[in-house]
C-alpha cells in the first residue's frame, strides 16, 4: 500500500475544515448574540435595581414613609460613617426609625442628589448601587460622600436591604473641595 494521499483526500480535508470554520463561526454568532442578550437583560437589571433607588431617594424628598416602605426589605438598615469634629463614628439606624424620619418631613426638607452612580448585578438576584452623593436639609448643602445601596429581588421586584454611606459634613465655604471627586 502506498502512504500518497488518496485522490479527493485534500479536498475532502479542505471541506471539512472548511465546514469546521464556518461551524464555529456560526456557533460563535450565536455565543454572542446569547451574550447581547443577557447584556440587555443585564442592563435592565441595573436600570431596575437604580430604580428601585431612585423610589427611595424620591420618597425621601417628599417625606412620603409609605412610598419609601415599598422599596425597603422589612430587614433594612442604615450604616454611616459620620465625621463629627475630624473624628469618625459609626451611625446604626433601623427601617422603623429611618421611616418613622421620612414620615416626619415636609416635602423638600431632605434633598438626596446622586451624582455619579454604577450599578453591579449578581445573576443570583443582589445588586449593589454605588454613588457619589450629596445631601441638602432645608435647601442646604449639609454633606456629601458616597453611598452604596444593597438590594435584593424578591417576587415583589428590588428591594434595599442595607444603606450605607460616608458622611463627610460640608462647610459651605470649602464645599466644592469637600465634595469633589
Amino acid at each position: 500500500m502506498s502512504s500518497a494521499p488518496r485522490p479527493g483526500a485534500a479536498q475532502q480535508r479542505l471541506t471539512s475544515s472548511g465546514r469546521g470554520r464556518r461551524s464555529g463561526y456560526l456557533l460563535g454568532l450565536i455565543l454572542l448574540r446569547g451574550a447581547a442578550w443577557a447584556d440587555a437583560s443585564d442592563a435592565a437589571a441595573q436600570r431596575s435595581a437604580l430604580a428601585a433607588v431612585e423610589t427611595y431617594v424620591s420618597a425621601m424628598r417628599a417625606g412620603d414613609a409609605a412610598a419609601a416602605a415599598a422599596v425597603l426589605h422589612p430587614d433594612y438598615r442604615v450604616t454611616s460613617w459620620q465625621s463629627a469634629g475630624g473624628e469618625r463614628h459609626l451611625f446604626l439606624h433601623t427601617r422603623a426609625g429611618e421611616l418613622a424620619a421620612i414620615s416626619k418631613l415636609k416635602p423638600g426638607e431632605w434633598e438626596v442628589r446622586l451624582l455619579r452612580t454604577r450599578v453591579a448585578i449578581d445573576p443570583n438576584g443582589m445588586a449593589n448601587v454605588w454613588a457619589k452623593y450629596e445631601f441638602y436639609s432645608f435647601g442646604r448643602l449639609e454633606h456629601c460622600g458616597f453611598e452604596s445601596y444593597e438590594l435584593f429581588r424578591t417576587p415583589q421586584g428590588w428591594r434595599i436591604i442595607d444603606f450605607s454611606d460616608t458622611d463627610t459634613p460640608v462647610a459651605q465655604a470649602a464645599a466644592s473641595r469637600t465634595c469633589e471627586g
